[in-house]
């Protein structure tokens, strides 16, 4: 039965004529996707994306994964699969308490975190890790970094740290690089013997992702590594549910799986790679500043007695065309260096071309492709100066086991990483000349040397501003080293990864998954403002 209004609807509609109907029914038309555009609007306007738990990332890495460890990785690999895995005791601190001297950290442990069998982290978990990295069976990269560092039991839940020198930067460089292993698993074992062990590609971590399993090929070419969330973990468990790293064996293939959608992001150390093979499908580039910077060193004890003078290192670093080198090089991606922090400004614009005519040089360079393209462009710069520049190329196994060690080099095109903190100390010091010592320049300099031990035990933030201020103007002026860039570090994703932050400054390249926990490929919309970080 129709209704009344039904009956006076239809009966306006048939007193109309068709071209008013076909109005009629265009301005109901019009009316309707107003509506829902309007509606879709103020529901986007009025509601927030938040994180949503589920997806899978695919993570892809030039590499082989060995001994998946963070206190003795054995390649790159296994450190970037070992952040996922192992909690940083920094992340692990309920609080963290110094002493008034800088000499003694308590750290306390919060009372909820498990390693991914189940077993609680303790305080005895800490003392067997730093004691293993103080073995020096372990040969553990952490081992120069914790010498004069002794840690104690004061609870189940409490450490000890005890510095023989005050150091201001001990919570953001030792507690945070200090990633601990589980004592019940290692404890009977040899150090020697702990790569023979199944936990080297099953490891038991306390972190954010924990281990799946791994696939090799019929050539034993492990070609994936599958992780899942942790759900027990102690802060939240990660967003994204599974995780995966496939392995390939340059990056020319990396950039091919990424455009062939295998993979949904990569990192890589320089922007140039991209050059040679770009991307062509949709993706984010995130651009993130590095803590490292590449210099020309010059070992004067054996160079040429002519780079003893500080007018012909003024005028060689001087026809550098360090912005050009960054366009060259890294399509702009990249900081000119002048001294060995950023804080450090052009003193090199006037210097004598005439000092550096008929001068001979040798210049090692490590066998990688932006390394050596710099070092053509150099030779460039420097031979249009009447300089005659010999380049010697050398893998970079060569570099490190024969070249560094025995200080074999008049000068060499190297990199530091300085962290944070601008610690210079073990890069400029007198008495890091030599291997293992860091300092490439074979630097000298006694008030530089005080003025770096004073920054390290300065806790006041504006007195050691000052004082790198200091040590930056100092080592600039003496030109111990030719200083060039500091290139950002790459990490292309697909554009559904979200939660990645851009303004992080990446250390080394495992720095990229510090945030991890927070990355999310799913979202939901919700009417409540999300709370800020």
């Amino acid at each position: 039965m129709k209704t009344p209004s039904r009956n006076f609807f239809l009966k306006v509609l048939y007193s109309l004529t068709r071209k008013e109907r076909l109005i009629l029914y265009g301005a109901v038309a019009v009316f309707s996707i107003s509506s829902l555009t309007y509606g879709g609007l103020f529901y986007k306007t009025k509601t927030y994306a938040v994180p949503s738990q589920g997806g899978t990332y695919r993570e892809g890495i030039v590499g082989q994964p060995s001994f998946v460890n963070p206190i003795i990785p054995i390649t790159e690999t296994d450190r970037a699969i070992s952040r996922l895995i192992f909690s940083s005791l920094e992340e692990m601190a309920e609080s963290t308490k110094q002493s008034t001297d800088g000499k003694t950290w308590n750290v306390r442990l919060y009372d909820n975190i498990f390693w991914h069998d189940g077993r609680k982290v303790t305080a005895d978990d800490i003392v067997f890790t730093v004691d293993v990295i103080h073995n020096p069976d372990s040969r553990s990269p952490l081992r120069g970094s914790f010498d004069g560092v002794d840690v104690s039991r004061v609870s189940e839940l409490e450490v000890q740290f005890s510095l023989q020198n005050p150091y201001t930067f001990f919570k953001e460089d030792h507690l945070r690089s200090l990633r601990p292993i589980p004592k019940h698993l290692f404890v009977d074992l040899p150090v020697t013997n702990y790569q023979l062990t199944p936990y080297g590609l099953n490891p038991i971590g306390s972190g954010p992702y924990k281990v799946v399993s791994h696939e090799k090929d019929a050539g034993g070419f492990i070609k994936s590594f599958k992780l899942k969330a942790n759900e027990a973990y102690f802060t939240h468990s990660p967003y994204i549910t599974n995780f995966a790293f496939k392995f390939f064996r340059k990056d020319s293939e990396l950039i091919s799986a990424y455009n062939l959608g295998q993979i949904d992001g990569f990192g890589l150390s320089t922007a140039e790679p991209l050059k040679e093979r770009p991307i062509i499908i949709r993706h984010s580039a995130h651009y993130l500043s590095s803590s490292r910077y590449y210099a020309i060193f010059i070992n004067q004890s054996i160079a040429p007695e002519d780079l003893k003078k500080l007018s012909v290192r003024r005028a060689l670093s001087g026809a550098v065309g360090r912005n050009e080198l960054v366009d060259k090089v890294f399509d702009g991606r990249a900081i000119p260096f002048f001294g060995p922090t950023s804080i450090a400004g052009n003193v090199f614009t006037s210097y004598d071309p005439e000092s550096i005519k008929n001068l001979e040089l040798d210049l090692t360079v490590p066998d990688e492709p932006f390394l050596i393209q710099t070092a053509e462009e150099i030779k460039v710069d420097w031979e249009a100066l009447g300089a005659k520049v010999n380049l010697v190329k050398r893998s970079l196994r060569d570099i490190q086991e024969d070249v560094l060690r025995n200080t074999n080099y008049e000068m060499i095109l190297f990199g530091n990483i300085v962290k944070e903190g601008n610690d210079l100390l073990a890069f400029w010091h007198s008495n890091e000349r030599f291997y293992p010592g860091l300092n490439l320049a074979l630097y000298q300099d006694s008030d530089t040397d005080s003025l770096l031990e004073e920054y390290r035990r300065t806790f006041d933030v504006t007195t050691r501003a000052n004082l790198l201020e200091q040590i930056s103007s100092r080592i600039s002026a003496d030109v111990p080293a030719i200083f060039l860039y500091s290139p950002d570090y790459v990490f292309i994703t697909t554009p559904t990864l979200q939660g990645v932050d851009d303004a992080r400054i990446i250390n080394t390249s495992d720095d990229r998954f510090a945030d991890v926990s927070e990355w999310f490929v799913k979202s939901k919309r919700t009417f409540r403002k999300p709370i800020a970080q």
